[in-house]
Formats: C-alpha cells, structure tokens, sequence
C-alpha cells in the first residue's frame, strides 16, 4: 500500500512523512516499487474526504497492481491558493479535488486535461445532475468529473413553529416573513444571515433570492434584473432592520447561525445538508423544506466538488484511470457527505432520509449550477458589502440595487 492512516509509522521500506507546508499537509508512504512498471499518482484531497479517501485508494490499489496512490491532505481555506499556485507553476500533483466553481478560470488557462475519454458508457453524461457537465466543459472537451453535488433548502425548528402556531413550512417570500415575524419573540428571532465569515457565503443567499425573481445564469455569469436585486437585498437587509431577523447576523458566520439554531435561538434559516445531519446527531428538533421563492419554490445554487487532472501531469493515464475509478456510482456514494453528482448515485439509503429528501429535490428540482465565472467573483465583496449597508440601515435596498447593477455593468459586462 502507498497510504496509511496518519498514526501509522513505518522505518526502512517503508518511511511516513508529514509535512506542513502553508496549511497543505502530505501525508506520502513510499516503498520499494514492486516493478519497474509500477506507478504512483498523487491525490490532492481535502481533509473532510481524507478518510474515505484512504479506504478508495487501498481498493484502486488493489484493482490495479503496479499502481500506487499517494495521498495529500488540503483543507478548506487554502485550497484555492494551492491549486492556482500549483498550476501556473507547473509543480503539480496527478489528481486534485477541487471546487467546481473554479474550474472555469483553470480551463481558461489551459492549465487541465481534457478527461472526455472518462465519459462513456460506464460514466454517461447524463447520469449527471442537470447542466452539470456543461459547467465543467468548453470547446466541444470536458476537463473534470464532478463528483458531490450540494444546495440549500429551508432548516426550520418544528417545536418552535408548534409553539407559534405555525403548521407548516412558508412557501413563498412573504410566508417566510411572516412567519419569521412570529417566531421571533424574546431571545428567538425568526431567522439569521451569515454576514461575517467568507463573504460568497452571504451572497450565495443573495443570488439564490434573485435567481428567484427574474436574474438569471448565462454561460457561468449572473445576469441581474433590477427588480430582483432589490428584492433580494430588501428580503436580507431590511429584515434585519425590522427586527424578525437577529442583529447577531453581522457577528454571524454558517458555524455560528447552526449554533443559535441547535440552541433554539434562530428558528429557521438557509442552510446545508451538514445542519440537518449535525441537529439529528444532538437530537435537536429540525425539519427541512424547500427554499421559499416569490410565489412558490424558489431557486437554489448548486454547488460541489469534482475531480481534475493539471495538463502539466507525469501520469496523465494512471490519474485519469484513478478518476474514472472514483467516478463509479458506488464510489461516488461512499466518498460524498451532501449528494452525489451521478443521479444513479442518489439512490443510497443514506440520500433517502425525511430530513435529507427535501435538500434531493431543490436539487433536482429547483437548482442550476453556481456562478463560475472570475468576473462574479471578483464582484462578491461588493455586493456582500451592499447588503451589510442595508442591514445597517446605511442605505436603502434600491440605492443599494443600483450600486450593484452599476458594479455588475463595469465588471460583467451588462
């Protein structure tokens, strides 16, 4: 085996590794090779899959003598900067897991390799959630296989809404005001937002709202209406400052609103599958239903993982065998923690529970891919600040709306 659990040392042959290199941590157990064909591929994987990853790669292993796997452990908040390091230097590993929503400014660059010899009739693109592929393609190739798939639906406390006299869910925007008004009464406020913490956190909301209301995503690019962007501030922003939001919102990142959440202190907010999974594990009452929109269901971001391969690789055929491998329905059911990528994946039990169900229809039914354009990123600050101006009561959600609009004019091209 090239990998070991993290505890595990080994002194001749086989010699562990650890190193700490601007918050990457490798984790490389190297050995004698048994052949002169033997090959090792190097996985950069995230620590949340780090785990699973070493059961997968002792497997491919074993389905493919002469190849190893050689694991390294990313985390969350340096990723992103790894990566792009990695590929304008060259020095690249042979397989990364990487955010979907970058990979556009990869293939931009010329930086992947084409993996449309992966897709097929083991690994059809449409076994694929809707449009998926599309994100991760360009000029007639494909350069990634995602493999987790993820949104946000409606997290509610359903002691709390009993209490209230509330019966079920809200469906629309001004159910979800309402309700919100009525859930908020003493140390329980109706709702939160995660102003604090990483900015695209909040305007994922944002954009979710507008989605709703008539903005729409063209070729990875948000295309914002007016209407909708004051809309979706005036639903973030000014419900803080009518009071059935809570004012800890600005202090508030997604860790802190579950907190308040599994406290009984929010009684409902936008929030991920982990939530749901995190109330269950503290026996906390929790419920989930679909985002409410203007007049029904609203629009949700997907957002997820995938696999790449830099074109600068030394292994380019062993890391696109190990991602096929990956890529298997089983596979990509073990490894994921939200939803699969594969629809044929989702069929695990653990995808079919009553607080999971929900999340697997605003996937399948009300989402579209996330944003992957730089453009839009390079925008997030900005609006993120637009709507912290609004909650503040420093501005107005149309004078905020025009700003954004204007910004989106400059740096969009709308």
């Amino acid at each position: 085996m090239a990998i070991r659990p993290r505890t595990a040392v080994f002194i001749g042959a086989a010699a562990v590794i650890a190193l700490a290199i601007g918050g990457t941590v490798v984790y490389n157990v190297s050995r004698q090779a048994s052949s002169a064909t033997s090959s090792a591929v190097t996985w950069w994987v995230p620590d949340w899959d780090y785990d699973g990853a070493v059961t997968l790669a002792k497997q491919f292993e074993k389905d493919n003598p002469g190849l190893t796997v050689t694991l390294v452990k990313t985390t969350g908040d340096t990723i992103a900067n790894k990566v792009s390091v990695a590929l304008d230097s060259g020095n690249v590993p042979d397989v990364i897991t990487e955010s979907i929503a970058r990979t556009k400014t990869y293939i931009g660059k010329g930086q992947l390799a084409d993996l449309s010899s992966v897709y097929g009739t083991d690994m059809p693109k449409s076994d694929f959630a809707p449009g998926l592929v599309n994100v991760v393609s360009a000029k007639n190739a494909t350069y990634a296989v995602p493999y987790r798939w993820a949104t946000n639906a409606l997290i509610y406390n359903p002691t709390l809404f009993k209490a209230a006299g509330i019966t079920s869910p809200p469906t629309t925007w001004d159910e979800f005001a309402k309700d919100a008004a009525l859930l908020t009464s003493g140390n329980v406020a109706g709702t939160a937002w995660p102003m604090k913490g990483d900015p695209s956190d909040l305007t994922l909301r944002f954009l979710d709202f507008a989605l709703a209301d008539g903005s729409t995503i063209k070729n990875g690019t948000p295309s914002l209406t007016n209407g909708s962007v004051a809309a979706s501030l005036d639903l973030i922003g000014g419900s803080i400052v009518k009071g059935w939001a809570t004012k800890s919102s600005f202090e508030l990142d997604n860790t802190g609103i579950r907190e308040l959440f599994l406290q009984g202190r929010v009684a409902m907010y936008l929030g991920g599958v982990f939530d749901v999974d995190t109330a269950k594990a503290q026996s906390a009452p929790v419920a989930s239903a679909l985002m409410p929109g203007p007049r029904g269901a609203g629009t949700a971001q997907g957002v997820g993982w995938s696999y790449i391969v830099p074109k600068a690789s030394t292994h380019q055929d062993a890391a696109k065998k190990l991602v096929a491998f990956l890529g298997t329905p089983q596979n990509m059911a073990k490894l994921t923690l939200t939803f699969p990528a594969r629809v044929s994946a989702s069929n695990d039990a653990k995808f079919q529970t009553p607080e999971r169900k929900p999340f697997a229809k605003q996937l399948a039914d009300h989402s579209i891919p996330a944003p992957n354009d730089p453009k839009w990123t390079s925008m997030i600050q900005f609006v993120h600040d637009q709507i912290e101006s609004v909650g503040l009561g420093q501005t107005t959600s149309q004078a905020a709306g025009q700003a954004i609009m204007k910004q989106a004019s400059t740096t969009l091209g709308q």
